[in-house]
């Protein structure tokens, strides 16, 4: 432990009440949203925008696609198992399978 001093507790000192708001608002505010306000409707809908243009994005574009490179990634080692392989593990050419 250190011996350097320690910031005021914001729970009050032990034997005393505790503070009445251990956790101040910020300056000038009572940190409700009375004083805060809404957040501005441009900002509301550019964040929505945003999320849909996400989803769409990941939903629609990107896992079709995805879906699609394991599928042909599937395919293809099921072509490649029953073919002869050299010491790498790769399938020689011009060999055909033994079906």
């Amino acid at each position: 432990m250190t011996n350097e001093p320690r910031g005021p507790d914001p729970y009050g000192v032990p034997g005393e009440p505790p503070l009445r708001n251990p956790f101040r608002p910020p300056p000038g505010g009572r940190g409700d949203l009375r004083e805060k306000g809404w957040i501005p409707w441009r900002w509301l809908a550019l964040w929505w925008f945003l999320m849909f243009l996400g989803d769409f994005v990941f939903y629609v574009l990107l896992t079709p696609i995805w879906i699609g490179i394991r599928a042909a990634g599937w395919l293809a080692d099921r072509r490649c198992r029953g073919r002869p392989q050299n010491s790498f593990g790769l399938v020689a050419r011009g060999t055909v399978s033994a079906k």
